[in-house]
């Protein structure tokens, strides 16, 4: 009975506050929730150095981040020695070779990386004393040996030559370069030339210049005692030297005066990157920083944001569209917004873009945009407390950018106090269209003429070009004359007698073909057999043993990798068919295929063949040999192109094959170098069965 009573009377005392409660209006948000980073204990060593410690005893583990804060500095002629000095760094030091140097650290579940402007480590409590040993003394007694050095340097060539004809990696180096300029420390690139310049010589001289006390600032952040933390210090990093960096000078970045377009061709583009950039003197201790920050999210933070809202949902332009204010205390910041976009759209993404920058600053945002997005960074702020590198990062932020001591601690405080009225105050500063430049880096004979004629706020925009190291260039010609009466047969017939004829042609029944290319040191072998019926069967090996196998004939084929078999059907034996054929030129229907026109592969002039609705082969003007073969494919609902491009012809028995062949391979270009071709050796058809 008491306890059917007692239910009655919550019940009804649960009533009256219900009954209290107008569910008409809306709930006053509560106050920003307290952030505490944990305050570092510091310490500064004689040589310089600034120990930074946070404590944190809820797990058994530690992390040390060294950061050196040097001078930005230009590289100029020997631009990637930095790259270079960040890959060699970490191979072991002079007193433990690198095999057991990485053993110790996989032993001990740990994670150490070294770079050329610090480190960072993470390990157990009982095993973080070593970790820390073994740190200071990659970092204080590197072993730089010319072996290791060739190995990177080879691998940044190697990088290099993958990303020529990357289309984001071009987009993104002239970017940079039209926004900071190419004396600019963010400005200038990396180059095959400007890598061959460097020497291990050269590695040691930087290394002795940029690694010293005075300007290190060590954090540790963990389940670690303050005393214990300084100790290990003075024990492992005391001895270092003081030392002195002398910087380098660079011209301030400066914005355009006029909105205008920025051209940069890459014809193998199936899709436009374009940029909208600009940069301003802002940083953490500019009283704007905070509307600034969150005016760009609104701008284009995520897909609630109006970038994506506009360009994806609404148009249907692109997979995303977002913005980044890129924040800097030692040059200007950068604002960059961007979308890649189909071709037949480039132009309209362009003024969409605009519009929604320009937008920002002509009108208020709304409660509802503002509520959302200060929801959405008080969650991302708050998550990042969880991770010891960004509280290091946070550290020593606030000590190398003469941040207030409770920064981070009332930064979501702050950010909460950020009205609509402050949003259009920095937008009018910071979102000028006026002052910022379009970079497009796409295929300008899809989408060149309808850029030169775009109308912004009035006014045309003008369009300036490029090449794809940021030079300035003529505008690109894309319809050039064609002979006349040269048709895509006569350009086939051309190919075929350059090769060596018809006749000689027709006399080959089966071809076998060797190549191989090497891959961050792993050489891949590729054994390929093709007969005149049609057959083929190609095998990828890696160290000897088949990675990859293909059996194709007229009735059939499979695909087998990692021992699933998978049989081709459809488009895609159709596909692997004509691929199967010993020369395609000489068996393909020339009222199937078009010639298109004149364009430039390489730099040089090739007629362009459209042979299917996704493929084009491309031949050289002057002498008529296949430079290239580009090849539209659709992955996981995106359009990318491959590209083959064949260079290097050599005669076996009168004919001439290409003996360099660079392939796609995902994000990678691979040089593949042809070691032998047998031609009309016997081969049963059970091969390719």
């Amino acid at each position: 009975m008491m306890k059917a009573l007692t239910l009655l009377v919550c019940i009804g005392l649960l009533s009256n506050v219900q009954a209290q409660v107008d569910r008409s209006l809306q709930p006053q948000p509560g106050p920003a929730p307290e952030i505490n980073f944990g305050k570092p204990q510091e310490y500064q060593f004689k040589n310089g150095m600034t120990l930074m410690v946070v404590e944190n005893h809820k797990l058994p583990q530690v992390s040390v981040s060294l950061s050196i804060d040097n001078p930005l500095y230009v590289e100029g002629k020997k631009k990637g020695i930095s790259g270079l000095l960040t890959s060699m760094m970490g191979k072991g030091s002079k007193n433990i070779p690198k095999d057991e140097f990485e053993e110790e650290v996989d032993f001990m579940g740990a994670s150490l990386s070294i770079s050329s402007e610090g480190a960072y480590g993470n390990a157990l409590k009982r095993y973080f004393p070593r970790l820390y040993e073994i740190m200071a003394d990659a970092v204080l007694n590197p072993n730089f040996l010319e072996e290791e050095f060739k190995k990177e340097v080879d691998k940044t060539l190697e990088g290099l030559k993958a990303s020529e004809k990357d289309v984001k990696t071009v987009a993104r180096r002239v970017e940079s370069l039209l926004c900071y300029g190419k004396d600019h420390p963010y400005g200038e690139y990396v180059s095959e030339e400007s890598v061959n310049r460097v020497s291990i010589t050269d590695i040691e001289k930087l290394y002795q210049e940029n690694f010293h006390a005075q300007n290190a600032y060590i954090t540790i952040v963990g389940d670690i005692e303050f005393k214990t933390a300084k100790n290990l210090t003075q024990k492992y990093f005391g001895k270092w030297d003081k030392g002195q960096v002398t910087p380098s000078s660079f011209p301030k970045p400066k914005n355009v005066s006029q909105t205008q377009i920025a051209f940069v061709e890459m014809p193998n583009a199936v899709q436009s990157e374009v940029s909208v950039i600009s940069t301003a003197n802002v940083d953490r201790n500019n009283s704007d920083y905070y509307a600034l920050t969150i005016a760009n999210q609104i701008l284009g933070g995520g897909g609630e944001a109006r970038l994506f809202l506009n360009l994806r949902e609404d148009k249907g332009y692109t997979y995303g569209s977002y913005s980044r204010f890129n924040i800097e205390h030692k040059t200007k910041s950068q604002l960059r917004a961007f979308a890649a976009v189909r071709n037949a759209v480039t132009d309209s993404a362009v003024v969409q873009l605009l519009y929604e920058i320009n937008r920002m600053s002509k009108e208020l945002v709304t409660e509802e945009e503002l509520k959302l997005v200060k929801e959405k960074y008080a969650g991302s702020l708050i998550r990042s407390m969880e991770d010891p590198e960004n509280i290091a990062n946070f550290a020593y932020n606030t000590k190398t950018q003469k941040l207030p001591l409770n920064f981070y601690n009332n930064l979501l405080k702050n950010m909460q106090k950020v009205t609509i009225e402050d949003i259009s105050r920095v937008s009018k500063k910071y979102f000028d269209p006026s002052l910022m430049r379009v970079v497009v880096t796409g295929k300008g004979s899809d989408i060149l003429t309808p850029l030169e004629n775009i109308d912004f706020n009035g006014q045309k925009l003008k369009v300036l070009y490029f090449d794809k190291y940021g030079n300035p260039a003529e505008r690109p010609e894309f319809n050039k004359p064609l002979p006349d009466g040269l048709t895509a047969k006569g350009v086939m017939d051309a190919y075929i007698e350059a090769i060596g004829g018809s006749e000689k042609l027709k006399g080959i029944k089966t071809k076998t073909t060797i190549s191989e290319a090497s891959i961050q040191g792993m050489t891949i072998r590729v054994y390929k057999q093709q007969t005149a019926k049609k057959q083929m069967r190609v095998e990828v090996s890696m160290m000897g043993n088949v990675m990859q196998k293909m059996v194709i004939n007229p009735s059939g084929g499979y695909n087998e990798m990692q021992g699933q078999k998978m049989d081709l059907k459809g488009k895609e034996f159709e596909i692997a068919l004509k691929d199967a054929d010993l020369f395609p030129e000489m068996n393909i229907d020339p009222n199937k295929i078009l010639l298109e026109g004149i364009v430039i592969v390489n730099g040089k002039d090739a007629y362009k063949i459209k042979w299917s609705d996704n493929k084009s082969h491309f031949y050289a003007v002057d002498d008529f040999l296949k430079i290239q073969t580009m090849e539209t494919l659709k992955v996981q609902g995106q359009v990318q192109s491959s590209t083959t491009t064949f260079s290097n012809y050599k005669a076996v028995e009168g004919i001439r094959f290409p003996h360099t062949v660079q392939q796609d391979l995902g994000p990678q270009k691979v040089d593949f170098q042809v070691k032998s071709i047998t031609l009309n050796e016997p081969m049963e058809d059970n091969l390719f069965e």
